[in-house]
């Protein structure tokens, strides 16, 4: 894909359909944790976060990394992570702070990424830190879907943490970027 923008057939690529399959299971996970299948909804995220390393895996595998898989995929990890937090959070089981610190966060990082694609028409590509950030994220948020007390602390702890040290990577990722412009 080049500066002309995603196409059906991007769609079609089959790591970009491992990360809508993801999307589409978010509204699955937030109604077992609703009717309290707990152990339902812990299988369902942990397959999420297996199939996350798939998609990347497929992409770089098959050579179909494409703009729009770049865009999907970390948007699902965020639409994912944010939607069971926001839930737990209207539940009274996961804190209104910490949940502010990862929307903010990810808002953050989806505005320094588009607008990193409109000024040099690509899409910055994950860093380290962000990955590292994601896997904390989902560990956290399983922690708290399966009712992990002696998890929970320590992991929103590192979240918080994480979250915060990816916003600092990306801004400085953001910097180069619209500073140095296209390649």
């Amino acid at each position: 894909m080049g500066a002309a923008g995603p196409t059906l057939e991007d769609l079609r690529a089959p790591p970009n359909v491992v990360t809508l399959i993801r999307v589409a299971l978010i509204p699955v996970v937030l109604w077992l944790i609703a009717v309290d299948r707990r152990g339902w909804a812990v299988a369902v995220l942990a397959f999420m976060v297996v199939t996350d390393g798939l998609d990347g895996y497929l992409a770089r595998r098959t050579g179909r990394i494409t703009e729009l898989g770049k865009i999907l995929d970390p948007v699902a990890d965020k639409l994912a992570i944010d939607a069971v937090l926001i839930h737990l959070t209207a539940r009274g089981e996961f804190p209104l702070w910490a949940l502010a610190v990862f929307l903010v966060r990810d808002a953050a990082i989806l505005a320094g990424a588009a607008m990193i694609a409109r000024r040099v028409a690509r899409v910055p590509a994950a860093n380290a830190i962000g990955k590292i950030a994601l896997v904390v994220l989902a560990a956290m948020t399983i922690a708290y879907v399966a009712n992990v007390a002696p998890l929970e602390g320590p992991l929103i702890a590192a979240g918080v943490v994480f979250a915060i040290w990816s916003v600092v990577a990306y801004g400085g990722v953001a910097r180069r970027a619209l500073i140095v412009g296209p390649r």
